[in-house]
């Protein structure tokens, strides 16, 4: 099936601009879904990219978007923190039923994968959500930073050196990650769940899958991805395409209209 990308933007709940792009299947859509890129990534992301592009030839129509202060987005991405994150996933998917339709599906990466799970209390509509290599919390991406002495506190600022690039924040971006449990809500999750993570990613490490699957109380699945699939799914577009071929699969099963 072909596909086209079309601009989509829209509005969170601070009344910033976010920037987005609409993966269009030619003919009309079996149902439509969004994409949270991961902490500092954009829409343009590897992941973002391939896996959109690849449910989108599948079908489905697809939301990828920028978070606030990041990539062609308005706001400050020093003044977010994971609660903003998890309004932003709100506000694309109200955003998207309102000009087209509600999503079915929500895929979070890295990071956005928590805040989907925090995220799906406030949307009925979704039938399925899929976490691609997730930390079981936030918290995590913060003692994984400290443990590599990649954090410092500078007064109210916290600078963070993610991917060999320095990132400065405010430090209630750092104390929000940290007090933000998502036992709770992944235990309440009451739709269908896909855990999918590389079994050797070396950035959140598999345990956090396993972590996600045993928390919830669901109908789920972990899987994993192929042995060379990376955290950024930066090799080939082999893991895209099975992400969107088992997502697929499991709509034509359970797909309610």
């Amino acid at each position: 099936m072909s596909r086209k990308t079309v601009k989509f933007s829209f509005s969170n709940s601070r009344g910033q601009e976010l920037a987005g792009t609409l993966d269009l299947p030619d003919d009309v859509p079996l149902f439509y879904g969004v994409f949270a890129p991961c902490f500092t990534c954009t829409k343009e992301s590897h992941a973002a990219h391939k896996a959109c592009r690849a449910l989108a030839g599948q079908g489905v129509a697809m939301l990828r978007f920028d978070m606030t202060g990041l990539g062609e987005s308005k706001g400050n991405f020093a003044e977010t923190n994971f609660s903003t994150r998890v309004l932003d996933i709100i506000a694309a998917c109200n955003s998207l039923a309102a000009a087209h339709q509600a999503p079915k599906l929500l895929i979070g990466h890295s990071i956005s994968g928590t805040a989907a799970l925090a995220a799906a209390a406030h949307l009925p509509s979704l039938q399925a959500l899929a976490t691609l290599g997730a930390p079981s919390d936030p918290s995590h991406i913060v003692d994984s930073l400290r443990k590599q002495n990649l954090i410092v506190m500078k007064g109210d600022n916290a600078e963070l050196t993610i991917a060999g690039r320095k990132v400065v924040v405010k430090k209630q971006f750092v104390e929000d990650m940290e007090s933000y449990s998502m036992a709770a809500a992944t235990a309440v999750f009451d739709r269908r769940l896909f855990i999918f993570h590389a079994p050797h990613d070396d950035i959140v490490g598999f345990r956090n899958a396993q972590i996600i699957y045993d928390r919830a109380t669901c109908d789920r699945e972990l899987i994993s991805l192929g042995e060379t699939a990376t955290h950024l799914l930066e090799q080939g577009n082999e893991d895209a395409d099975f992400i969107a071929e088992t997502l697929r699969g499991w709509f034509d099963l359970h797909l309610q209209v």
